[in-house]
């Protein structure tokens, strides 16, 4: 038992060892900001593989944290509880937060620990409804469910085949299930809850991404609301753009549209435009462009020519920037990471900030019908990039999402 619990729960985690303070084995030290349910998750599960001891977090963590950190939210019912095997099944029936790969996730509940599974069973009946919370990072997915008003915690890796993958249950929270900031008595009350922050009321952002590029997403997706009102995050990688009609704002990632190749055809580059033109937002980070190969621009009404730029980290705002460099957080030249940009732009854009002695774009705006594209030339190849222009991609999201207040 002691190498499955391992194994289930081994993952190579990193954690700073000054995090851990025994005897008490629990985190009292607070957590770098950006990684609030990471941190949740992974120490408790490490705590939980090295010590045998209980794996809990004694730091506050409100709900909007939870939420905020988590890739994917999804609503769904138990369906199928194996009580000598101690297994259950979920069907996912409604994705909150994110589009899930999963349509049923499988639950081994033997491998908790303690008297924990036995607790868990309880909780599990046929029927039931059930949350599931869960941060997905390659591989690997940290999970926290709620179900019969309690907070429980799973891991699981998934490669290959989704069908084949079973999430392992470490431990119901004890913390999480006593604070007054995290503690929800009633499941069918917090999906109500979660529904208000995230459902119709929320702007639906809409990110489209590449297999290559996996460090812009997970920065964008920490930014929870703008405004005093919720953001709820979509991604694919579908160049057709699955539920386009349904979102607020679309955001074409890092070398999303071209890298070597320009990618999209005629009817999804027409897609694009009839969403601007009847009242949505693109945000466009950095795309590619080689001297003989230049990135397309048919998802855009008006000229603009791709260009191939040395990377840089010099700017200039223009007297239209209005805000932009300024809200949430002041920006000043040499604070981005910038790469290949654009030229050749007609008087219908109001270009916002200027490289390369004012002939190459960094950011412009183009008005199209009711709708707005936000235009910039942001390197986030890596981690190193995506943290140095964090700030500029959050200032994008409050440019946008103020548009969208003044528009409707």
């Amino acid at each position: 038992m002691r190498n499955l619990i391992r194994a289930c729960a081994g993952f190579a985690l990193g954690i700073d060892r000054n995090l851990l303070r025994p005897p008490r084995y629990a985190v009292q030290r607070a957590i770098w900001k950006p990684f609030y349910l990471l941190s949740l998750l992974t120490v408790g599960g490490f705590l939980f593989m090295q010590l045998h001891a209980e794996g809990y977090i004694s730091r506050r963590y409100t709900v909007r944290q939870i939420v905020a950190e988590s890739t994917n939210i999804v609503f769904g019912t138990v369906t199928e509880v194996n009580t000598k095997r101690q297994t259950a099944k979920v069907k996912v029936e409604e994705n909150l937060k994110g589009t899930s790969e999963f349509k049923e996730i499988k639950i081994r509940i033997d491998v908790g620990q303690e008297d924990h599974p036995r607790k868990l069973m309880r909780l599990m009946k046929r029927g039931e409804p059930i949350i599931i919370f869960y941060l997905k990072q390659g591989a690997r997915i940290d999970s926290l469910g709620h179900i019969n008003g309690k907070w429980f915690q799973t891991q699981a890796q998934h490669r290959g085949d989704r069908n084949r993958v079973w999430w392992m249950f470490t431990h119901l929270e004890i913390h999480l299930n006593e604070d007054k900031v995290s503690r929800r008595e009633s499941t069918p009350d917090f999906q109500r809850e979660l529904r208000a922050m995230l459902g119709a009321d929320a702007i639906q952002l809409l990110f489209f991404k590449t297999e290559t590029y996996e460090a812009e997403p997970p920065v964008i997706f920490r930014i929870d609301s703008v405004a005093e009102r919720w953001i709820a995050y979509h991604e694919t990688k579908n160049r057709d753009l699955p539920g386009l009609s349904e979102a607020d704002i679309l955001w074409l990632g890092f070398r999303s549209l071209s890298e070597g190749r320009y990618r999209l055809n005629k009817s999804q580059e027409n897609r694009i435009k009839k969403f601007v033109r009847a009242g949505g937002v693109v945000i466009a980070s950095g795309q590619d462009s080689d001297a003989d190969r230049p990135c397309g621009t048919g998802w855009l009404p008006e000229p603009l020519r791709g260009v191939e730029s040395t990377s840089r980290n010099d700017f200039e705002p223009t007297s239209r920037a209005g805000e932009l460099f300024k809200a949430p957080h002041r920006i000043r030249s040499g604070q981005l990471a910038l790469d290949d940009s654009w030229d050749g732009w007609n008087q219908k854009y109001e270009v916002l900030a200027t490289t390369n002695d004012g002939k190459e774009i960094v950011v412009a705006k183009l008005k199209y019908g009711k709708g707005m594209y936000l235009i910039t030339s942001l390197h986030n190849r890596n981690k190193s990039h995506v943290s140095k222009n964090r700030r500029m991609l959050e200032n994008l999201m409050h440019f946008a999402v103020e548009f969208l207040g003044e528009s409707r």
